[in-house]
């Protein structure tokens, strides 16, 4: 009998699941709550984190070779040597993949809102149910863990403006908070040009431990950075934020539902992207449920195995944001980003740990599921 499976969002994690369960034959009913590429609150770029993914199709405005880090002073990283950045429209890379799902005989149904009651009579409706619907979701809900997203959780705050960008397009910039406290570490700034006129900007730091009314205000944060960078009294076009989840959650398995992407605290507690985990854990989810109930047990080990290494560097990172003053700090930003192999090496012997854990995610690439090939 074929399987019948329900996959609630239609984001990355669930457009990837939908293309991934119509490739094997399942029989797919795609949900999602809004029309297809609306509510992106993001800096719209894939980074390919773990050197799996393939070049986008539709949606892609152009890669992005280099990141300007801004500490104390402003460092360059060639980071298309090491990894793929992509700068996209998502909008329009998600109305692209759920043509080519619907057109591989998957079945949208759009604006529909699933809530805990309506989930509770899909389970009797579907074999399998891939939750995609973002955080907290729709299953944190019905089953009552969605506290489990604030921990270690980051808040973050952006504006899409038009203005001058072109001195810094096609290049993305990340600029590091320098009074924020150790506790609400990492926190950064961004400006992530679409083309010359246009940028998602924004500010982002951790909720680690208790919120405390002195905490930093993000839309001052923000403000004070655009100030800084030359940029006060761009035109905003749009603003928005919101919770990200920093911890893949302890149980992805609820029943007979599989937890994907955000839903299941795929985002980096670093810089709170996850684009890419977020496709990786819909094409996971369902080469885990083609083997039933074991291959469900599985998954959330498989995805764990998949982003071990990435992590490692990130935790290491984050160590030295929360403990290193700012000065030490950009000197090993100044490191990171160096032309010079011998000021390279001085940084990595300086910080060992982190330079092994960095040498071992990059040179020990994961093997890539079928399903994360681009296919619009």
């Amino acid at each position: 009998m074929t399987m019948k499976i329900a996959i609630i969002g239609a984001g990355p994690a669930g457009l990837y699941a939908a293309l991934a369960a119509a490739e094997r034959g399942f029989r797919t009913d795609l949900f999602e709550k809004r029309a297809i590429g609306e509510g992106i609150v993001c800096g719209e770029c894939i980074f390919d984190s773990l050197g799996i993914m393939s070049r986008p199709g539709r949606g892609l405005l152009h890669p992005v070779e280099e990141v300007v880090l801004n500490g104390r002073e402003r460092h360059t990283l060639a980071i298309g040597r090491y990894r793929k950045l992509w700068m996209m429209d998502r909008g329009s890379w998600q109305e692209g993949l759920a043509e080519a799902a619907a057109a591989r005989g998957v079945r949208l149904e759009v604006q529909t809102k699933i809530d805990p009651g309506r989930l509770r009579r899909m389970q009797r409706d579907y074999d399998w149910i891939i939750d995609a619907s973002g955080a907290p979701s729709v299953t944190s809900r019905a089953y009552g863990f969605s506290g489990r997203y604030l921990e270690d959780g980051l808040v973050a705050y952006q504006a899409v403006l038009r203005g001058d960008f072109s001195a810094l397009w096609p290049r993305i910039a990340v600029g590091f908070i320098p009074d924020l406290p150790p506790e609400r570490q990492p926190g950064y700034a961004w400006i992530f040009p679409k083309d010359a006129r246009r940028a998602n900007c924004g500010v982002i730091y951790t909720m680690r431990g208790p919120r405390r009314g002195g905490d930093p205000d993000l839309k001052t944060l923000l403000a004070d950075f655009l100030q800084a960078e030359g940029l006060a009294g761009t035109e905003i076009l749009k603003t928005g934020g919101g919770i990200v989840p920093g911890r893949i959650l302890p149980c992805l398995l609820y029943d007979r539902i599989l937890l994907a992407g955000d839903a299941a605290g795929l985002t980096s507690p670093l810089h709170g992207g996850g684009i890419d985990l977020a496709c990786l854990s819909g094409v996971l989810a369902v080469e885990a449920l083609a083997d039933g109930a074991p291959g469900a047990e599985r998954y959330r080990p498989r995805l764990m195995g998949c982003v071990r290494r990435k992590l490692a560097v990130e935790a290491l990172a984050i160590r030295k944001m929360r403990t290193l003053d700012f000065d030490a700090f950009d000197a090993l930003l100044g490191g990171v980003a160096s032309q010079s192999n011998l000021r390279r090496v001085r940084t990595a012997l300086r910080h060992p740990a982190l330079a092994y854990a960095t040498l071992k995610w990059l040179f020990r690439r994961e093997t890539a599921p079928d399903g994360l090939a681009e296919r619009t």
